[in-house]
């Protein structure tokens, strides 16, 4: 109990002082929610056990997140991080405590089922927000050819790995950021996060073919995301 005070007592101390410093983080009142959230995702080829429970899990967790921010910015505790929001969310799905209520691995429907539940705070959201900071400065030193010779790490990481490519994103690094979702879609082949994002890349682009064809991936790896925007767009492809 000690020592759950002197971490929370330290990522308070942390964001005062950066926004002290440059002004980056504000520190609301403490709050939480309760939040119940499921993930399935259907393994495709390539695809073990083992990921498609991180995968299942990251979405269950994100889910949540974004359930619990709905919650708490209307309640006035939690800033909107406006472009920053989709970086800031994929980190909170490592910062918050869940418990798996049920999992359950299909073989013939080739699917992994995940159902949590979480109580989210206000502090989870602000840990988050310190990480993305240190990792806009680590980033701030890569390079065009650092992302094409260096693959992505073995280790299955979603949430910071997509993290990663939505601050390319926002900070106008399309060229990098499509270069580092093809080394996450090699990793990841039957992830519709990674084909939404690039959807996103394509259209900071303006490369309205790209943009379809990755809504359209994602959308038939059941990325619901993907499937409204489809629904809502009267583009043909050439």
């Amino acid at each position: 109990m000690k020592v759950r005070t002197a971490w929370i007592s330290l990522s308070l101390v942390s964001a005062f002082l950066l926004s002290a410093v440059c002004g980056a983080v504000e520190v609301p009142k403490e709050a939480s929610i309760a939040v119940t959230a499921d993930c399935t995702y259907k393994l495709g080829t390539g695809d073990t056990r083992k990921k498609a429970k991180a995968l299942a899990l990251f979405g269950a967790r994100l889910k949540a997140v974004n359930l619990a921010a709905k919650y708490l910015t209307h309640k006035g505790v939690l800033e909107h991080y406006e472009k920053k929001q989709s970086e800031i969310y994929c980190l909170t799905t490592d910062t918050i405590e869940t418990s798996i209520v049920s999992e359950e691995f299909d073989p013939q429907l080739k699917s992994y089922s995940v159902k949590i539940t979480s109580r989210i705070t206000t502090l989870d959201f602000i840990k988050a927000q310190i990480e993305n900071l240190a990792l806009i400065k680590e980033e701030a030193h890569f390079t065009y050819g650092r992302e094409m010779e260096q693959p992505v790490s073995g280790k299955i990481d979603p949430g910071k790995e997509l993290s990663r490519a939505y601050r390319y994103i926002r900070e106008g690094h399309w060229r990098i950021a499509i270069i580092y979702l093809d080394h996450l879609q090699k990793k990841y082949p039957n992830w519709g996060e990674v084909f939404m994002a690039r959807a996103i890349a394509f259209y900071a682009m303006e490369d309205s073919v790209g943009m379809i064809r990755a809504l359209r991936r994602a959308c038939g790896l059941e990325n619901q995301d993907a499937c409204d925007e489809l629904s809502g767009l009267d583009i043909e492809l050439p």
